[in-house]
């Protein structure tokens, strides 16, 4: 891994992965390290590795409290093969732009990665792979400066190889401009884009139009209609804890309904969660509850049920 504070030549790279825009992120469609920067995932990636994979779709259904941001970064990412090189890629998390990064470079592609600060995890993870990363802002530079100023002799090389981003090469982009006269003062290059007409042009990806229908990624073509027709009854009316024996032969895919986040239970019902509503919105189940019209016996009516809207 190489690290710079100038953004270099971009034709030297197959693929660029900036904010500053470009195509939507490629991700391959296993992922586990998703589970090392983002601890708060554990569960969804252990049980979106047990389904198959950890796409964010996956990720997105089967997790029940960070099932929202999972779902709007999942409008950004691509899957199956990475674009045609040379290309640019626009991320909005630097956990996942990392991980694209080090997947692209292992399989030998030439990737430049664009940051605005390089944490110790994701130096850890790109460490040995043949990746550029600019880093913006860097509280390393900062600290090889003060250390020159105590060593002001031959150690200023040192001085920056004793902090090396756990692995990464400081080159000669990175070196300080040690003023012959006054060895006290050490003058980085300030970050500075190249190429800027052509970065200008970069802007953020259309997102993904299709719907993310959460159920089918958790559920089995089999049972996908039961899954969707218990939750269309619990987001209809709340069930009864004392009624569950009665859906004993729909235990098991009740069961994944509440674990993801579909169902709760509270005080002595079951009931459709927000992120269950919001399911049974996407994949098109109307409900509706026809209820009386006036007050008494005059107003009495009937109950509907659910039914399969477009």
């Amino acid at each position: 891994m190489k690290v710079l504070f100038r953004l270099p030549r971009l034709d030297e790279f197959d693929y660029f992965i900036t904010w500053r825009g470009g195509s939507r992120l490629w991700l391959p469609d296993k992922a586990p390290e998703i589970a090392l920067l983002k601890p708060e995932l554990r569960f969804e990636v252990q049980e979106a590795l047990a389904l198959g994979d950890t796409c964010l779709e996956r990720l997105t259904a089967v997790s029940p409290r960070y099932w929202r941001e999972l779902y709007a970064l999942a409008r950004f990412v691509d899957y199956g093969d990475p674009p045609e090189p040379p290309a640019a890629m626009w991320y909005a998390d630097l956990d996942l732009a990392v991980i694209a990064a080090r997947h692209l470079a292992v399989s030998g592609r030439r990737v430049l990665l664009e940051a605005p600060q390089l944490g110790d995890l994701h130096a850890a993870l790109l460490a040995g792979c043949d990746a550029t990363v600019c880093v913006a802002v860097s509280s390393r530079g900062l600290e090889a400066a003060d250390a020159l100023t105590r060593q002001p002799r031959a150690a200023a090389r040192a001085a920056l190889r004793s902090i090396n981003l756990l692995g990464g090469a400081w080159d000669e982009r990175t070196l300080p401009d040690l003023r012959e006269s006054d060895f006290e003062i050490a003058e980085f290059d300030a970050y500075a884009p190249s190429e800027a007409e052509l970065l200008a042009k970069l802007g953020p990806p259309d997102p993904k139009t299709r719907r993310v229908e959460m159920l089918a990624w958790v559920f089995e073509s089999d049972v996908l209609g039961e899954a969707a027709w218990i939750l269309g009854e619990v987001a209809s009316a709340s069930i009864p804890l004392r009624s569950l024996p009665d859906l004993g032969g729909y235990w098991p895919v009740l069961r994944k309904l509440i674990a993801y986040g579909y169902v709760e239970a509270e005080r002595d019902v079951l009931r459709a969660t927000e992120k269950g509503l919001f399911t049974a919105l996407e994949m098109g189940i109307v409900a509706f509850r026809r209820g009386t019209t006036g007050g008494g016996e005059e107003g009495g009516g009937e109950e509907g049920g659910w039914e399969e809207g477009g």
